[in-house]
């Protein structure tokens, strides 16, 4: 009897986790899945009727199969651009002076926190025909037409997802130790035989990992796809599915195909990436790294060549955005009377003109956004906590269910899951139990508590995996039921990162783009809908504005989010 009802608890605790991922990624995925091969199941008079013309579809057409071609390229060479970018501001960190290493890591998070489609824009007035560099040097028309090309998308990319090949070398830069360098000098290696011999071999796990994440992210983003299709006509595969879901009729079996295909791409680059270090060791980890490591102010190349990057990634688009915003005339330029923050005014408040071009004043939807994120950060923070504790803690099948269930959905672009939203909350069989939600703010905050779930589970269980199994048994010994313990002892000792992953998901709804554009409730657009609606209108100044604004919301909330990381690891250290 004991057994059995220790098992029913067990049950009880795995059942909320488990029906949160059902409803959120689980059944919304396995819609998209049906709908590529019985397209007639969401008609007005459902058939289960199985048919591939979807797929067929897809595959005949000339301007799908170009945009998956451009992806796959587009996607492998900026992945190759980031790993060499991500290499070098790693090494920066890890062997110059303290403050210049502190200097860059906030650069790199600054590139990492900034959404991909103001970064996109902040290019385009920089580079574009009458744009800022043609207005200050007096530059004829079609002189960057290099830019508006596949390799303008690369070069783009490639500057906005290194921080993903930075942070996984980082680590592992700082384990490889000096002992392993020296000895080969000391066999009478050149430099550059140890760098290509010694430490890249030692450096190939995280060079991969980074790699890999930094395509995925590539060839499923929406943001640069969304900026760059009206400027630069190169079809990418996200940017497709979003147009088959916005023509008419729409083409849900081409969508659906389209987005199971992003799935396939990057769930096999990280399958790639591990099935290729299966069986092999790449152990460096030992006690005497940390005490030998030691870091150095003589490496002024690596640090020069930093600074470039992070200058191209994060100052010129952020900087050529600021310029734009401050534009009364976009074709004075940077005349002397034709400065001003009267965009910043207009967007926040509005006027006649404004409002007809754009929909909806930029202060009203970035309030909207700002509401979204702290719903949608509460949410993914306490469903993180509660599921990364039951993966931690509580080995059960229906936890290596839930377990198998995030790994399986970390790579998943968010642009697949807001596709996979509308299939499901907007299927007929749901009109008798009133569960159409789909156009309403619920289905749209759902969506982002789904794109950012996977990530803050992850987060919490990383955190927990540190904690010590007897404190929690000794607890419950004594009495503690379940959410006592969670309340009480795992949540104060895991505060730093609850708080961490909260503002890391507000940060990220306040731009998320792929779940706005497909989702948002019409008539209430959300902040990063009225950012692309001034942008594909024309009107640079005030949508440079509008991303400014945002920019600064993210980061005053983050800085907040980071004084109150710190007062809470201060109190835990004090309480110890």
């Amino acid at each position: 009897m004991a057994i059995s009802s220790d098992r029913g608890r067990a049950a009880a605790w795995a059942a909320p986790g488990l029906f949160v991922l059902i409803v959120l990624i689980v059944y919304p995925l396995l819609t998209l899945l049906i709908q590529a091969v019985m397209p007639e199941l969401f008609a007005v008079h459902p058939r289960f009727t199985v048919s591939l013309r979807g797929a067929v579809s897809t595959f005949t057409s000339l301007e799908n199969l170009k945009a998956i071609g451009n992806s796959l390229e587009i996607g492998i060479a900026a992945s190759v651009l980031a790993t060499v970018y991500g290499t070098v501001t790693a090494f920066a960190v890890e062997h110059s002076a303290r403050r210049t290493g502190a200097v860059i890591e906030a650069l790199v998070w600054g590139v990492f926190f900034l959404p991909s489609y103001v970064v996109t824009e902040g290019w385009l007035v920089l580079l574009q025909d009458g744009g800022i560099l043609a207005q200050l040097l007096h530059l004829p028309n079609g002189w960057s037409a290099w830019f508006f090309s596949r390799f303008g998308v690369i070069m783009v990319m490639g500057f906005r997802f290194f921080p993903f090949v930075h942070f996984a070398m980082q680590s592992a830069i700082r384990n490889v130790g000096p002992g392993l360098v020296h000895a080969a000098r000391l066999s009478g290696a050149k430099p550059a035989a140890v760098a290509i011999r010694v430490v890249v071999p030692l450096l190939m796990p995280a060079l991969l990992a980074g790699a890999s994440l930094a395509f995925a992210e590539g060839f499923g983003d929406f943001g640069i796809a969304a900026a760059i299709a009206p400027q630069m006509h190169v079809p990418l595969v996200t940017y497709q599915i979003f147009t088959a879901l916005n023509q008419a009729p729409v083409d849900y079996g081409s969508a659906a195909t389209l987005a199971l295909i992003v799935v396939l791409v990057t769930a096999g680059a990280i399958g790639l990436q591990q099935l290729v270090f299966r069986g092999r060791s790449y152990a460096t980890v030992s006690h005497r790294n940390r005490a030998s490591a030691s870091r150095s102010g003589k490496r002024g190349g690596v640090v020069t060549l930093s600074a470039v990057i992070l200058g191209l990634a994060f100052v010129v688009p952020l900087g050529a955005s600021f310029c734009a915003s401050l534009w009364k005339v976009w074709s004075n330029g940077v005349a002397p009377g034709n400065w001003t923050f009267l965009n910043y005014v207009q967007v926040l408040h509005g006027d006649l003109e404004s409002v007809s071009h754009a929909g909806n004043v930029g202060g009203d939807s970035l309030l909207r956004s700002i509401e979204y994120a702290f719903i949608a950060a509460a949410a993914a923070a306490a469903i993180g906590l509660w599921i990364g504790y039951q993966l931690t803690f509580r080995k059960t099948r229906a936890d290596r269910i839930v377990n198998i269930l995030i790994m399986a959905t970390v790579a998943i672009p968010g642009v697949v899951i807001a596709a996979s939203f509308i299939f499901a909350w907007n299927a007929v069989w749901l009109i008798p139990l009133h569960l159409v939600i789909y156009g309403t703010p619920i289905c749209l905050a759902m969506a982002y508590v789904a794109i950012s779930l996977p990530y803050a589970i992850r987060l919490q269980i990383g955190a927990m995996a540190q904690l010590p199994g007897s404190l929690l048994t000794a607890a419950q010994v004594l009495g503690a039921r379940g959410r006592t313990v969670v309340m009480r002892i795992v949540l104060p000792l895991v505060s730093a990162t609850t708080i961490s992953t909260f503002f890391m998901t507000f940060a990220g709804v306040v731009f998320e783009l792929p779940a706005s554009s497909l989702l948002y409730p019409p008539g209430s657009p959300v902040f990063p809908i009225t950012i692309q609606a001034r942008f594909n209108n024309f009107d640079w100044a005030q949508g440079s504005a509008l991303g400014i604004m945002g920019v600064l919301v993210v980061f005053l909330f983050y800085g907040a989010g980071r004084f109150i990381l710190s007062r809470a690891v201060r109190i835990q250290e004090e309480k110890r």
